[in-house]
């Protein structure tokens, strides 16, 4: 699946999407494992639902067999399998994700677009980076984003990082004991041998304002002399965000 969402420059949103769809698929009926190809065809379904969901003009059904698989399937039995993981579904297709929770909490904080998305690029890339592991499905989507955030700006702003993970914990209504176990999944699917969330940083810090506003622009003043991240006033002051592209 990541080789064909590669293959097509696909946003973050379809990926997780198509994995949401693969997970929740294969766990809610009697899937059939003997059969190898099974898994490869559910994927193809779950890829073309997830493109169609998201995107105006999206590959024909043939065209998602990329990379040489070693099962091609003609495009009737792909739609048919279409038909089942809606079904099977519900046709409930625009689940709540990490990348739902992410996107909240920058608009809650009052963050405008404009440099603001290269902070919300380094989050996604996290999510994709691990989202094939089946371990997390036990973490519901608000811890996952919690972390992930935390993770962005511990890298930016370690003297203040617990201090907006608590803020977090507060607005996504998350539990301590279940961002330490997620936390330090992540770091282990990163590949990282990191420390505690809560253990005491001895790298020097600077002095930023103290919300997420200050972190982001902080990290990103370097990034363009002439570009400044837009701070809104208040939530209710932000435009309201276009959550589904025009289409024809």
């Amino acid at each position: 699946m990541l080789t064909v969402i590669d293959h097509y420059g696909f946003n973050a949103l379809i990926v997780v999407l198509a994995v949401n769809y693969f997970d929740r698929f294969i766990s809610g009926v009697s899937f059939q494992k003997v059969k190898p190809w099974m898994s490869q065809l559910v994927a193809v379904a779950c890829l073309s639902i997830a493109a169609k969901v998201e995107e105006i003009q999206g590959p024909l059904l043939l065209d998602l067999q990329v990379s040489n698989p070693k099962y091609v399937f003609e495009a009737k039995t792909i739609q048919k399998i279409e038909l089942l993981v809606l079904s099977t579904l519900k046709w409930k297709m625009n689940p709540v994700t990490p990348l739902s929770f992410i996107d909240h909490i920058i608009k809650r904080f009052g963050l405008m677009t404009n440099l603001c998305s290269e902070f919300q690029g380094k989050c996604e890339n996290i999510i994709l980076g691990i989202i094939t592991d089946s371990r997390l499905l036990h973490y519901p989507p608000s811890v996952i984003a919690t972390v992930t955030l935390f993770y962005v700006i511990n890298e930016i702003e370690p003297c203040n990082a617990v201090d907006y993970l608590n803020q977090f914990m507060v607005v996504l209504k998350v539990r301590k004991d279940s961002i330490d176990e997620c936390h330090d999944l992540i770091l282990e699917l990163m590949g990282i041998s990191g420390s505690k969330i809560y253990q005491t940083q001895t790298r020097k810090c600077q002095s930023i304002p103290g919300s997420p506003d200050g972190v982001i622009d902080a990290y990103f003043r370097c990034e363009s002399s002439n570009d400044s991240l837009a701070v809104a006033p208040s939530v209710s002051s932000l435009p309201e965000p276009q959550y589904k592209r025009s289409r024809t």
